[in-house]
């Protein structure tokens, strides 16, 4: 909930850049689908032959894309992608974690997964992740009630970062804000394209997917979650 699948829909718009046949894989953070093979992440990706034609008549690179999110999440990841791909480059968007918060649980509610209060949600939360490690659907390093109902443990950004600091060299990762994307995106589009060594300035549309309802959350409820994620955020600045 962070603006992943908006900046993911602007990059595929680059001249440069090639759209997968699915946004997100969930291949180096799903252990299941990971030991499948390599030819089975590949089959995701092609080649676009306009896109290709260009490249051979102008020289210029053409990369394509994996916006799977729970990637950042996953211990095993940051070996995996470097194993097949030393020169790989991760970028990682940034919400503020009580606004993520919320706006993961008003998603859960609308898909149905959800069913209690904002409050009691957040109350039962650790409970249902440790139940979910338990369950007989749990698939290794997939948990389904930390991806879907993980409000307040997926916004803990500082320990996730730390261990992608571990493998990866610092130049190959980006970090955004989710905030200064979505009242700047031009800036930080052009960012994202030096970044990827790619041109800047290119004819792209900047549209918010998945955006929802704008409900407000309560103040005691907000005020719990600042003080909760406060030394967290501190760590990750």
């Amino acid at each position: 909930k962070g603006g992943t699948t908006s900046l993911y829909y602007s990059l595929i718009q680059h001249p440069q850049i090639i759209a997968g046949k699915t946004k997100e894989t969930f291949y180096y953070g799903t252990t299941p689908h990971y030991e499948k093979g390599l030819g089975y992440y590949k089959q995701f990706f092609g080649t676009s032959l306009q896109k290709s034609l260009k490249q051979i008549s102008t020289g210029k690179t053409q990369l394509t894309i994996d916006g799977s999110t729970n990637t950042f999440d996953s211990i095993e990841a940051p070996k995996r992608i470097l194993k097949d791909n030393p020169n790989a480059k991760m970028i990682f968007i940034f919400r503020n974690p009580v606004e993520r918060a919320y706006s993961h649980y008003k998603m859960a509610r609308k898909l149905g997964w959800e069913f209690a209060d904002f409050e009691k949600a957040l109350e039962l939360e650790e409970k249902r992740i440790e139940d979910g490690k338990n369950h007989a659907l749990h698939i290794p390093n997939h948990d389904f009630a930390y991806q879907l109902l993980g409000y307040k443990v997926r916004g803990l950004y500082a320990g996730k970062m730390k261990n992608w600091l571990k493998d990866f060299p610092n130049k190959n990762l980006l970090t955004l804000s989710s905030e200064d994307f979505f009242s700047n995106p031009k800036a930080v589009f052009n960012s994202v394209c030096e970044f990827l060594e790619i041109e800047t300035n290119a004819n792209v549309k900047f549209e918010k997917q998945n955006e929802g309802a704008a409900e407000k959350m309560n103040p005691q409820t907000q005020k719990y979650l600042q003080d909760y994620f406060k030394p967290h955020n501190e760590e990750l600045f």
